[in-house]
């Protein structure tokens, strides 16, 4: 009742003031006003412009996956970004292999590889396309590693604490959970438009902060290539997870950008979330916004 009484006085002002100024159209500016005003009319324009908006980040490699997306983007004052697979190109190799004891570097291989092969951790590509044995009882530790049974052997893959025992150095091991078996480092490249992407969110006001599962040395050495100056290393996904809910209890507005399963509950806590075209399934459906393309580009 207020909206409809509140428009015919809007209606009548608006007929007195063209009445003074251009009579000849007093008239139509007043019904143009009553149209475009009632409820009917507002209840198309919103889809509509949400239509042509979707419509429009589409052809630029956008999906939209929520429609309240824009809105919250638009509001976002904070932005949080995933290392692997999003920062960088998601590909690790593996770059140096030690081994310990009696094995020898083809079952380290050969162990990783049939454990590996059941996850969908980024690590797990640098073995795809090696004979692998076979692996029973496999159970993943997000945040911590995978471990299984190969040959007879409960084996682990993951940090230095949850593999050997040890306190963590930021390399994978390999061990039963006391003994280490081999220790394995990798390399994972930084996305060509990483550093340029970073440059530009931080003129828009958002400059990232990076969350990453892996080692604070790893962290570091990409922070370092792309230019993003706060980090935080082995984060697990419910540290991720507290990271935003402690953003925003302080009153900011969170985005969130990211591409593994681990990361899938801090998309969907954050006010806004964005995941990377190659990412898990799992992190797409709890994203609002998908980017289609490798390049982080689009982001900003």
């Amino acid at each position: 009742t207020r909206f409809v009484v509140s428009l015919f006085v809007i209606a009548a002002v608006v007929f007195a003031a063209w009445w003074q100024w251009a009579p000849e159209r007093a008239f139509e500016v007043m019904l143009a006003v009553l149209v475009i005003s009632c409820p009917c009319a507002l209840s198309l324009a919103i889809p509509t412009a949400l239509g042509t908006s979707h419509g429009t980040l589409a052809r630029l490699g956008v999906l939209s996956l929520r429609p309240d997306a824009l809105d919250t983007l638009a509001r976002a004052d904070t932005l949080l970004i995933d290392k692997t697979g999003t920062l960088t190109e998601g590909s690790p190799s593996l770059e140096d292999l030690e081994v310990f004891g009696a094995t020898t570097r083809e079952q380290a291989l050969a162990w990783v590889a049939a454990l590996e092969r059941e996850s969908r951790h980024p690590l797990a590509a640098a073995f795809h396309g090696l004979d692998v044995v076979a692996a029973r009882g496999v159970a993943l530790h997000p945040g911590r590693g995978i471990e299984g049974e190969v040959e007879g052997r409960r084996l682990r893959v993951g940090r230095a604490d949850f593999a050997t025992g040890r306190q963590d150095d930021g390399a994978v091991w390999l061990g039963d959970g006391v003994r280490p078996h081999a220790r394995l480092g990798f390399s994972d490249r930084p996305r060509a438009d990483a550093a340029a992407a970073v440059s530009r969110l931080r003129a828009l006001g958002l400059a990232p902060e990076m969350l990453t599962g892996d080692s604070g040395m790893a962290a570091s050495l990409v922070a370092g290539a792309t230019g993003i100056e706060a980090w935080r290393a082995r984060q697990s996904p419910e540290a991720k997870l507290a990271r935003v809910r402690e953003l925003q209890a302080a009153g900011h507005v969170v985005a969130m950008v990211g591409d593994g399963i681990n990361d899938a509950p801090v998309l969907a806590g954050a006010d806004v979330s964005v995941a990377m075209a190659g990412g898990a399934s799992l992190a797409h459906r709890s994203a609002d916004l998908v980017l289609t393309g490798s390049a982080l580009q689009r982001l900003p």
